[in-house]
């Protein structure tokens, strides 16, 4: 099965390096993600190729701790996403910065398939504008994976 095409809303399998483990050369676990935004750069330098860029946001079953800031997923959210029906959150305090399509896993048991699906249109979009919101207050923890 070839690569999803890129779009926001959609939901990976992916290696997430978690901002307290940053400088580790691999993450410890795979994470479903969520692809908040993507950008090339305007002028790359000769040279260079001009790579689309994703920031992913990490999903998991575990509630947010400490400095961590999360939403949990709706029921319809995790079902239109493909995840299953335990309970999870998109956490918007941290992200991974990679180039598309660097460090993506294919699904547990589903080889060949690297994404699960969308997130339903209303619940991106409050998801990317908490985002927005946690990355203007210049809070949120960011990894670079290129």
């Amino acid at each position: 099965m070839p690569l999803p095409e890129l779009e926001i809303g959609l939901i990976v399998q992916y290696e997430y390096l978690w901002h307290r483990r940053e400088g580790a050369e691999t993450a410890d676990k795979n994470h479903p993600a969520c692809v908040v935004m993507t950008y090339k750069k305007k002028e790359p330098n000769p040279g260079e190729e001009n790579d689309q860029y994703v920031i992913y946001l990490p999903i998991s079953h575990s509630a947010p701790i400490g400095d961590q800031y999360g939403i949990e997923l709706s029921d319809h959210a995790k079902r239109k996403a493909g995840l299953d029906a335990e309970r999870q959150w998109i956490l918007i305090s941290e992200c991974n910065i990679d180039i598309w399509p660097h460090d993506l896993r294919q699904l547990p048991r589903k080889p060949g398939q690297f994404h699960y699906g969308h997130l339903p249109p209303s619940e991106f979009k409050y998801i990317r504008d908490a985002f927005v919101e946690f990355y203007r207050s210049k809070k949120l923890a960011q990894v670079r994976r290129y």
